[in-house]
């Protein structure tokens, strides 16, 4: 198993209707969420974020603008690294452009998808009534609303409507 170098960056894509390219994890942590991965050797988040978008969708960044970022105290399924923690990421988040066909990995998605901005706010409120405890985790499990790690982003570019104290109920669940 890998160390956790405690560097992520993430890469939302969206069309030309609107629509945001997601998917639902297949591997810890549970909930849908764009493209994202740990720095790792890729020598950047720039880096890191086409090689991502590569790996888990099989599609070509030929543009990345970064929109927000910084510490998130998210849980990681990486053995603790250098900093002795296995729990939190600098982040860099990218809104790209992307080319080619849509070839997502098995290993890392399921249910990969465009949706609308209105089904985006619909898995918001979901992760939401997930952290209230109105979900159950076998629910969550089963029709997964966004990572918790992601409403931050989502609420800083405005894609999703959320409150302090949703945000900070949330964040419990990404620790």
């Amino acid at each position: 198993m890998k160390s956790c170098d405690n560097t992520s960056v993430g890469v939302i894509i969206t069309d030309h209707q609107g629509r945001y390219l997601m998917f639902d994890r297949a591997t810890f942590p549970v909930g849908a969420a764009p493209a994202a991965g740990h720095f790792d050797n890729h020598g950047g988040a720039e880096a890191a974020g086409r090689a991502e978008v590569k790996e888990e969708l099989g599609l070509t960044v030929t543009s990345l603008t970064r929109v927000t970022g910084g510490w998130r105290d998210n849980s990681c399924r990486r053995r603790p690294g250098a900093r002795g923690t296995g729990t939190g990421h600098n982040w860099t988040v990218y809104q790209a452009t992307v080319t080619g066909d849509l070839t997502p990995s098995a290993r890392e998605t399921k249910n990969v998808r465009w949706i609308a901005p209105a089904a985006l706010q619909e898995l918001a409120d979901r992760t939401v009534a997930y952290a209230q405890g109105r979900v159950t985790d076998a629910e969550f499990e089963a029709a997964p609303g966004l990572e918790p790690v992601w409403m931050q982003w989502l609420a800083d570019i405005a894609a999703i409507k959320v409150s302090t104290d949703e945000l900070l109920q949330v964040e419990l669940l990404a620790r």
